[in-house]
């Protein structure tokens, strides 16, 4: 018998596929308390293809908020303290040419820039502590076997039709629909946008291998960039039991299939007992979709953008998306913003995307198979594909119709991270005295920070203005040795500064809500 869900009563979001954006947009969700489905036809999660192995410090950050970051790296095999090198070898046994250290964000000590440092671990192990996490949520429901087939946007909810691994077909009504449905989106093409830009001309080859017996003399490392005779690719470990990694740019689908053991063994570099597990080809896109939203239907992740992995940062920005138009949904919701405030996905995350993008393709201009094997050029080369925190950290979202006015978005240094309380950026991270992060007291809501009992009542004011408007408003005091502890400023649920002002009376909460007026959403974009 088909379920159909009462018009009349429709869930507040639906989340179509449950990868790391649409796990991400559910557990965002989830934090503000508010309810979804999230469909997915997966009803477990594969190993055979570990996919991403990068966990950025941003993410991380994320995860945090939600109560994961700990969990994660227990179930995290590799640790940071295990190894934050990049070795550049001749072989797994061979010679080595140089190492890059410190890459990707990796501390095994706090750092003063971040709550969180980045992560190791494979995609899967990711998304099955996310579907733990959603398991136990009391606002989330996991529809695992089930397939979005199509959807229909009408004034005040979309109607999504939906099979299960049964073949029977329902109807499900939601307020939102978040299309996290990947590159071949059905959601994507739903509302009629398109993916614009190119492909890489050249195939790669990925490997899931077992050697228990496999060691290298070239000590601990997250990746081993082969560039000898035999062989020009990279490995890595995925834990410390046996199972490792490999990537073979340039290597087709047919010589792979019919030499992967060979292959790994040429990266080795010796004799070695090899267990091919599973192998996969795939092919670096640089695309951009020309549209990101309609009025109730949002793509996030690989629905809205696909970028190369070079650099580690294809998830991680796919997790991003889904935080950014997740809380806003959730604070539309709530009642305490606008439904205008929906409009400020789009210019925000296209920004960040069409950079991470760019920045992807700049890495892959150098592989393994067109890098020259020598140390200087290797550290000019490459560096900067390691050492990113400009771009992870860095990104703004000023320009914003919900960001403060007057403040124009600046060129990005992928490689430096520069803390700013410019309006966009995300908010300057310092541990407090108690050894708890300045993040750990931000508000689920808005958070004004600042010298409070300095200004005692304007500050009173404007909580009582917050309050009639219906906003939360958590205040907060700045540290006396936090660099900006003079300003105030007016901090959204995603870290990022919303408004910064001298004052209390400086801050316009209707604008950061979108219920001043806010630009419409943008003409679509004919460029990635």
């Amino acid at each position: 018998m088909p379920v159909t869900s009462d018009p009349l009563d429709p869930v507040a979001v639906l989340v179509v596929g449950a990868g790391p954006a649409g796990l991400a947009a559910a557990a965002e969700l989830t934090h503000h308390g508010i309810g979804c489905v999230v469909v997915e036809p997966r009803r477990e999660v594969s190993h055979a293809r570990p996919r991403a192995k990068t966990t950025s410090v941003r993410t991380m950050e994320h995860l945090r908020r939600w109560g994961l970051a700990d969990v994660l790296r227990t179930a995290a095999p590799l640790t940071p303290s295990w190894s934050q090198r990049v070795t550049f070898c001749e072989s797994l046994t061979g010679a080595r040419i140089v190492d890059v250290d410190d890459v990707f964000g990796l501390v095994s000590q706090r750092d003063e820039r971040f709550s969180e440092g980045g992560q190791q671990v494979a995609q899967p192990v990711v998304e099955e502590v996310l579907r733990s996490h959603l398991i136990t949520s009391p606002t989330a429901e996991l529809r695992l076997g089930h397939r979005v087939t199509g959807i229909r946007e009408r004034d005040n909810a979309v109607v999504a039709s939906i099979t299960d691994d049964a073949g029977q077909t329902y109807e499900l009504t939601a307020r939102y629909v978040i299309g996290c449905d990947g590159p071949s989106s059905q959601i994507r093409a739903a509302i009629g946008s398109t993916l614009i830009g190119e492909a890489d001309a050249r195939p790669n080859f990925n490997i899931r291998f077992r050697a228990p017996e496999l060691d290298t003399p070239l000590g601990p490392a997250v990746q081993y960039w082969v560039m000898g005779q035999q062989a020009r690719g990279l490995i890595g470990r995925l834990d410390h039991d046996g199972n490792w990694w490999a990537i073979l740019p340039g290597i087709d689908a047919e010589n792979g299939e019919a030499h992967a053991e060979e292959l790994v063994l040429a990266l080795i570099g010796t004799a070695a007992d090899v267990d091919v597990l599973s192998t996969d080809t795939w092919t670096a896109r640089m695309m951009v979709a020309d549209r990101f939203q309609s009025e109730r239907v949002f793509l996030a992740g690989e629905s809205a953008h696909l970028n190369p992995p070079w650099g580690g940062h294809g998830y991680n920005t796919c997790l991003g998306d889904a935080v950014n138009i997740a809380w806003k949904i959730a604070a539309v919701e709530q009642g305490w913003a606008s439904p205008a405030l929906l409009a400020s996905y789009e210019p925000e995350r296209r920004s960040v995307v069409e950079q991470t993008v760019a920045t992807a393709a700049q890495n892959m201009r150098t592989l393994p198979t067109n890098l020259l094997p020598d140390a200087a050029s290797i550290l000019r080369d490459k560096t900067a594909e390691f050492h990113s925190l400009g771009l992870v950290l860095g990104y703004s979202y000023a320009g914003s119709p919900v960001i403060q006015p007057g403040h124009a978005r600046t060129d990005l240094d992928p490689v430096t991270f520069t803390p700013t309380t410019e309006p966009g950026a995300r908010l300057p991270h310092t541990w407090l005295p108690d050894g708890s992060s300045l993040f750990d007291h931000l508000g689920r809501s808005l958070t004004l920070l600042g010298p409070l009992s300095a200004f005692a009542d304007d500050v009173a004011d404007l909580v009582a203005h917050a309050t009639t408007l219906g906003i939360p408003l958590t205040i907060l005091e700045a540290p006396e040795n936090y660099p900006w502890h003079d300003e105030f400023l007016l901090v959204r649920p995603d870290q990022h500064i919303a408004w910064r002002a001298s004052t209390p009376r400086e801050v316009d909460l209707a604008h950061v809500t979108g219920r001043a007026p806010v630009h419409p959403r943008p003409e679509r974009s004919t460029t990635p």
